[in-house]
């Protein structure tokens, strides 16, 4: 038997994976993401300070970091994606199956 990370012991592989999943995305629902944006201006070079311009965590982005934690709850949008990538990935590279799997969520009225 395999140990999940935290003294669980889980047999499935697959049941390890799900449990790591939800694992990592509630350690990402709990995460101050306010956090991505603070650089240590002082470990920049002069030249990068000039120009360095600070960013925030606006209404869109907060609205965008919404939709994709409620999308990864679909459970079969995520098997979808899981086999579709699986099979894509013989003859596109990760990018354009990303760009293809959006685009038809889109075009579907999924997203």
């Amino acid at each position: 038997m395999a140990e999940a990370g935290d003294g669980l012991y889980l047999r499935s592989n697959l049941a390890r994976r799900v449990y790591q999943r939800m694992q990592t995305d509630e350690r990402l629902r709990t995460t101050d993401l306010a956090k991505l944006y603070e650089v240590d201006e002082l470990a920049l070079t002069e030249e990068v300070r000039k120009r360095f311009v600070p960013l925030c965590m606006d209404e869109d982005t907060r609205a965008f970091l919404d939709e994709c934690f409620e999308q990864s709850d679909w459970l079969v949008t995520q098997v979808w994606h899981t086999l579709a990538k699986a099979f894509l990935g013989f003859f596109m590279t990760q990018t354009s199956i990303n760009g293809k799997m959006e685009g038809g969520l889109k075009k579907n009225g999924m997203v």
